[in-house]
């Protein structure tokens, strides 16, 4: 907003001269009233002319200071949009990180089961290998017992049947 500026100047003041009339008034005492007048009004315009490149001023900084705040704000919202865009990317990197580690622990898991499961089998046929070399061994033990049984029961019947055979001399063949 412009202020007024007065219609007259000092140095309007200064020059302006009167008529004369008869008993009018003092011309000096006019002349120092109009002095005095006309330096109030320059300093006056002095100060105005001064408070408006003051406000000049004033205000270009204020629109400075509205520009930072501006360019402030934009920088806030864009680190909070930022900040948020980064939240978000973390969460869902954390959910996939999250989401293939359970999958790779399942895995593991069904991997375990697996070969424990596998474990078992094999001890369940170590077992039956075991068992089955247990009965051979048992079958072979019964046949070399049957053996000797048989072969001592023939070497009893030799025995019993040298007894009725007469002896023999020496030097003579059997």
């Amino acid at each position: 907003m412009r202020v007024m500026r007065p219609s007259i100047s000092p140095l309007d003041i200064r020059k302006r001269t009167f008529s004369l009339r008869f008993r009018g008034f003092d011309r000096n005492e006019v002349t120092q009233y109009l002095e005095v007048v006309a330096d109030d009004l320059e300093e006056l315009m002095r100060t105005l002319d001064e408070l408006e490149r003051e406000n000049g001023h004033l205000k270009d900084e204020v629109a400075r200071h509205r520009e930072s705040e501006s360019s402030l704000r934009e920088t806030l919202m864009m680190a909070q949009r930022n900040a948020e865009t980064l939240r978000t990317d973390s969460e869902r990197e954390a959910d996939r990180i999250l989401a293939e580690a359970d999958r790779q622990g399942e895995r593991l898991v069904q991997q375990s089961l697996e070969k424990a499961a596998e474990k078992e089998k094999r001890i369940r046929e170590l077992r039956v290998e075991r068992k089955n070399f247990h009965l051979k061994l048992q079958g072979m033990l019964d046949m070399f017992q049957q053996v000797l049984n048989f072969d001592k029961e023939e070497e009893d019947l030799d025995h019993s049947v040298s007894v009725m055979r007469p002896k023999r001399k020496d030097g003579e063949a059997v």
